[in-house]
C-alpha cells in the first residue's frame, strides 16, 4: 500500500525505528552543547529519501506518468532528446507512439549498448526502441515519426512539498 508522510510523520518514524523514541522518563540527563538531533536525523533522512528513489526496487515506489509534462526535441538521423523535470529522479517506462513496446532503458551512456545507439544502422528501431539517460536528458533512439508522441513516461519523482512518498514496505528498510 503507498503511503504519504509529512515530515513531521517521517521524523516520528525515524526516531522510533532509530531508537531516540520512546524516551525514558525515569532518569535526568543535563548537557551543556546544542546538538539538534532532529536536523541531524531530518538530513538523514532526507540522504536516505533521495537513496531509495532513486535505487529502490520499483514497486517500493510512487510512479508517476508524466508523459503531458515532457516534449520530445527531434534531432537529426531520428534521434530525439527530452529535458526531464528538475524533480524527476529515474524514468522506469518510456514509449512512443509507433513502438511495438516500451524503450529499454540505458543508465550509462558510456556502454557498449548505448555507443551503439549513435548508430542509425546498429540502433535497435522501433521494435526494439532504446533510451539513453545523460544527466537529466534522455536520448531517445528510432523515432517513429518526424512529430513523435509520448505515450508514456513512468517516473520516479521527488515530492515538491517535501513529503515522503512511498510503499509502507520501504519504511522498514530504515537502519538502526
Amino acid at each position: 500500500m503507498k503511503i504519504t508522510l509529512s515530515s513531521e510523520e517521517m521524523l516520528a518514524q525515524w526516531k522510533l525505528r532509530r531508537g531516540f523514541e520512546p524516551l525514558r522518563s525515569d532518569c535526568v540527563i543535563t548537557r551543556n552543547d546544542g546538538v539538534d538531533i532532529d536536523q541531524l536525523l531530518r538530513l538523514e533522512m532526507r540522504d536516505w529519501y533521495l537513496n531509495l528513489l532513486c535505487t529502490a526496487p520499483v514497486e517500493m515506489l510512487v510512479t508517476t506518468n508524466i508523459a503531458n509534462d515532457i516534449a520530445v526535441v527531434v534531432r537529426d538521423e531520428g534521434v530525439g532528446i527530452v529535458t526531464l523535470p528538475e524533480s524527476c529522479r529515474r524514468i522506469v517506462e518510456f514509449q512512443l507512439e509507433g513502438w511495438s513496446r516500451p524503450a529499454k532503458i540505458i543508465t550509462n551512456p558510456h556502454c557498449q549498448e548505448a555507443i551503439l545507439q549513435e548508430n542509425p544502422y546498429s540502433r535497435g528501431g522501433c521494435e526494439r526502441p532504446v533510451v539513453v539517460i545523460h544527466g537529466n536528458r534522455l536520448f531517445i533512439y528510432s523515432l517513429p515519426s518526424s512529430t513523435p508522441k509520448i505515450v508514456r513516461a513512468m517516473a520516479v519523482m521527488e515530492p515538491a512539498d517535501g513529503t515522503y512518498e512511498m510503499d509502507e514496505r520501504a519504511v522498514s528498510l530504515i537502519e538502526n
